[in-house]
């Protein structure tokens, strides 16, 4: 959750900021998980809590778009002064053997792309799922991952700072599921280990 509003001592200011943005709101919690037996905002609002918890010399906050939004959920995410942000959900296929990790990001972003390399890197190597989708080394733009240039290119051109969207398994596959729910700690911390590798 956001923190209350202080007088921030000159240390504090000079910290590096990783926004963490929860994909979907209470009232439409995006893809369900019948392995999880839960939906992605549910699943991912727990995640950004354990990634809140995680040591680091970032300065880490959490958004939500309930209510607000894509464009104000980014917009307090620019007025906070986030460095980079990432978007938190899991994927979903009609084919429960769709497998896979992939970091989305905005096309011509050169940030944004480094920003995603750094996360597959890591998130791979706690995970272990492979790319998705297959041949572009586990990132890519929107239009590269589906053939649909909007699905989630509105949140990667909402806010200021190089922007990531995170699909890192498949709800859909039993097997995917159980290793992201023994490991899903250690994929909060490759995330901050990510984010700490692109900006400090």
């Amino acid at each position: 959750m956001a923190e209350p509003a202080g007088v921030n001592t000159e240390k504090e200011q000079d910290k590096k900021k990783l926004g963490i943005i929860v994909g979907h709101e209470s009232s439409a919690q995006g893809a369900p998980s019948p392995w999880l037996g839960t939906h992605e905002y549910p699943w991912n609002s727990d995640l950004a809590q354990i990634m809140m918890a995680v040591e680091t010399p970032l300065e880490c906050r959490v958004f939500f778009r309930d209510g607000v939004g894509i464009r104000k959920a980014y917009a307090a995410s620019d007025a906070w002064g986030s460095d980079v942000t990432v978007e938190l959900h899991f994927n979903y296929s009609d084919n429960e053997n769709a497998t896979g990790t992939g970091i989305l990001y905005y096309p011509g972003s050169k940030r944004g792309r480094e920003f995603a390399a750094l996360l597959y890197r890591e998130i791979n190597g706690v995970l272990g799922l492979g790319e998705w989708p297959r041949g572009r080394g586990g990132i890519a733009t929107p239009f590269e991952a589906s053939g649909q240039a909007r699905r989630g290119q509105t949140s990667l051109a909402a806010g200021r700072a190089p922007a990531t969207l995170l699909e890192p398994f498949f709800g859909t596959n039993e097997s995917n599921c159980a290793v992201v729910g023994a490991r899903k700690s250690d994929y909060a911390a490759a995330i901050i280990r990510a984010a700490e590798r692109m900006l400090l």
